[in-house]
């Protein structure tokens, strides 16, 4: 190869070089201009047109007398402050807008869980009163196999219908119910309250009521104002959470029982057998239960106020918690001398009133009641 011809190769790979170099420079020009463009068109609605013209102004004046006007900075300023105000509340809105859609959704959430638990509510409630014909078949039972006892049978009945009962009794589970268009706060079984009722009143022998009650449960029941009549038999029944309101009951033999939160204002236990029965944080509001016996009860946290306990047997009996404001405690007996002074020691509500109006008298060996002061 000579001279000329090496000449001309390096020219032409010169050329070559210079295209591949002008071509990115072009590349680099498009993306700057692009670039340019894009920050452009973008700074008008991030800056605003108001903020964007008034920087230019102040560049432009800065550049042709090397200041800037107080007016120009002011009018930058204003722009700044009008363009922060009107970025925050579109941010503002922009915040508070889905979170007002997502609690609106929360609401709408919330109505429908408790449509459908009032609706769930309603069928289980319409189950729960089928039981009722069950109930009518048993009881039928219960009284073809009473009418053919002996005289000596003591009205016991066979092992195998109190089985049924006491499986019954468990089937009628408490429920809500809709009362005066509203879904009820507190379950109740009025279907138990009934069996209950039907069950004291068929004349079953003691021992059968009682492996019932052992075995069978009857929590929730409502016997609101029922009469249940004198010396029921109700030894063991477990009764908690149920309504006893204004029931009468006198005499009833109630040893043994769970009340526990059971709702018993105004009833009527004079003379009742309480002994042992767990009575904790059961309402005895006004109640009468004059000369009952709850020797060694649990009345703890037990609201007492008002309630009439003249001649009661309180031997033993755990009134933690409870409140025995204005209750009536004329010779009722208790089991030390010092009962006054320990009932005050736990601070109950109502021990200072009982303070001032009652004094302890020794009665007997071991045995103390409390007689009003003169």
């Amino acid at each position: 190869m000579n001279e000329q011809d090496y000449i001309e190769r390096l020219k032409k790979e010169n050329q070559l070089l210079q295209d591949k170099l002008d071509k990115i420079n072009k590349g680099k020009q498009k993306k700057r201009k692009f670039r340019w463009w894009l920050l452009k068109k973008s700074s008008t609605p991030i800056f605003g047109g108001r903020l964007k013209k008034s920087i230019n102004s102040a560049i432009t004046e800065y550049k042709e007398y090397k200041t800037v006007s107080v007016d120009t900075v002011s009018d930058v300023s204003s722009s700044v402050i009008w363009r922060i105000t009107r970025i925050g509340l579109f941010a503002f809105m922009v915040a508070v807008i889905p979170a007002a859609v997502l609690v609106f959704q929360t609401k709408l959430l919330m109505n429908q869980n408790k449509f459908i638990e009032n609706q769930n509510s309603l069928v289980e409630a319409d189950r729960r009163s089928s039981l009722v014909f069950v109930m009518d078949n048993v009881l039928g039972d219960l009284n073809e196999e009473l009418k053919y006892k002996g005289v000596n049978s003591k009205n016991n009945i066979s092992k195998t219908l109190e089985a049924r009962i006491v499986s019954l009794s468990r089937a009628m589970k408490p429920y809500q119910y809709i009362e005066d268009g509203k879904l009820t706060n507190k379950k109740t079984s009025s279907e138990r309250g009934q069996l209950l009722y039907s069950l004291i009143n068929s004349d079953i022998g003691n021992q059968s009521l009682g492996d019932i009650f052992v075995d069978g449960d009857f929590e929730y029941s409502d016997l609101n104002e029922v009469t249940l009549g004198r010396g029921v038999f109700l030894k063991y029944a477990r009764l908690n959470f149920s309504n006893l309101e204004n029931s009468n009951m006198p005499a009833a033999d109630l040893g043994n029982s769970e009340l526990r939160n059971a709702n018993m204002s105004k009833v009527n236990l004079s003379e009742a057998n309480l002994k042992r029965a767990r009575l904790m944080n059961c309402n005895l509001r006004n109640g009468e239960l004059a000369g009952a016996d709850l020797t060694n009860a649990n009345l703890s946290g037990a609201d007492l106020s008002g309630a009439d306990f003249s001649g009661a047997i309180l031997w033993g009996a755990k009134l933690i918690d409870a409140n025995l404001s204005d209750i009536v405690l004329d010779n009722a007996i208790v089991d030390k001398q010092d009962w006054i002074s320990y009932i005050d020691s736990l601070g109950l509500e109502g021990a200072d009133d009982i303070e001032d109006k009652y004094r302890v008298k020794k009665q007997g060996k071991q045995q103390f009641i409390l007689v009003p002061k003169k």
